[in-house]
């Protein structure tokens, strides 16, 4: 009966062994669920964000061009003035040379 009182100790060591190992996976298991919801709100939070961050940018984009467009358009109304004044001042100095030629006749 001695020989089988040993088998039977080392069974029962070999199986406390397993349930211990098995409440442990358990544990970790359970802790990996955790850690993995509050993951996916981490990752839901930082889309959120990014979405933000694009739309925000967007919009600045968006703002941008337009001041662009104004600028530009500024510029060249500015260029079609100083064109217009420059044809004008040129037109009066050839007036005004025609009339020092006409005088000096």
């Amino acid at each position: 009966m001695n020989e089988l009182v040993f088998p039977i100790n080392d069974l029962r060591a070999k199986i406390e062994k397993l349930v211990a190992l098995h409440q442990q996976l358990k544990k970790d298991n359970e802790q990996l669920y955790v850690d993995n919801e509050s993951l996916q709100k981490i990752i839901n939070e930082q889309k959120v964000t990014i979405e933000s961050l694009l739309n925000e940018q967007k919009f600045t984009i968006e703002t941008i061009e337009k001041h662009n467009k104004e600028l530009i358009q500024n510029q060249s109304e500015e260029q079609t003035k100083i064109v217009s004044d420059t044809k004008q001042r040129i037109n009066e100095l050839v007036q005004e040379i025609d009339n020092c030629i006409t005088l000096l006749k």
